[in-house]
């Protein structure tokens, strides 16, 4: 079965080239395995603040995330959406049975070890140095130069892909587990290619990511969807 995306939005950078972007600050299987372990409790904490603090944005901001994280590829938010599912009905239960400050605050711990799992743990202990204008940086240079927000691409992004590239993590973390289990072999390739371009671009002082690729693969993207 061919490479298929939906792509709603004309002239927008293909899911490939968002997933092969962030890849290349999260290459090692020790990086990939802490996220894959400590995120869940990032979302799962951040789900509990919104329910006690704001329970009737709850659904809504589920609802629509999902929504748009499915135009860019609904089989991995489909696996993705049933672990928000299981974390919405625990953030409910829990706000139930706990008081809100306590709950509170154990949400507020849980999302700040989570995160410095994932800096000092995932990125600092196990993730390398890329290797950027000649020199090796932190990949920490991923949130510097502002690529988290499809900032500096070069590449023109639509407001789709900025929402998308923000929002990345969750389809990353769960299409590393679909590639585990040996699916999705074909994107994982097309992935790997093109974190291979994105590295070779920021070590030669490029911008990771070019406006004319973008547009062919998009093109491309739109015939076969």
């Amino acid at each position: 079965m061919g490479l298929v995306t939906m792509n709603l939005f004309p002239g927008r950078i293909p899911l490939v080239r968002h997933l092969g972007l962030y890849n290349a600050f999260h290459q090692h299987e020790g990086n990939q395995l802490v996220h894959t372990l400590a995120s869940p409790f990032v979302y799962l904490s951040a789900l509990v603040l919104i329910q006690v603090l704001l329970p009737v944005v709850l659904s809504p901001f589920v609802a629509v995330s999902l929504t748009l994280m499915a135009l860019a590829d609904w089989r991995a938010t489909f696996v993705y959406g049933l672990g928000v599912a299981a974390a919405c009905a625990a953030a409910i239960a829990l706000s139930h049975v706990i008081p809100a400050v306590p709950l509170v605050l154990a949400a507020l711990a849980m999302q700040g070890l989570a995160w410095a799992s994932l800096i000092f743990i995932g990125h600092g202990v196990y993730e390398p140095p890329v290797i950027v204008d000649g020199q090796p940086m932190s990949t920490g240079v991923y949130f510097h130069r502002g690529y988290n927000r499809a900032r500096d691409l070069g590449a023109q992004p639509n407001a789709f892909d900025v929402f998308l590239q923000f929002s990345i993590a969750p389809l990353a973390h769960t299409n590393d587990l679909l590639f585990s289990l040996g699916l999705r072999k074909e994107l994982k390739d097309a992935m790997v290619a093109e974190r291979t371009k994105v590295l070779a671009r920021l070590a030669a002082g490029c911008a990771p990511l070019e406006a004319n690729e973008t547009a062919e693969l998009g093109a491309a993207q739109l015939s076969s969807s």
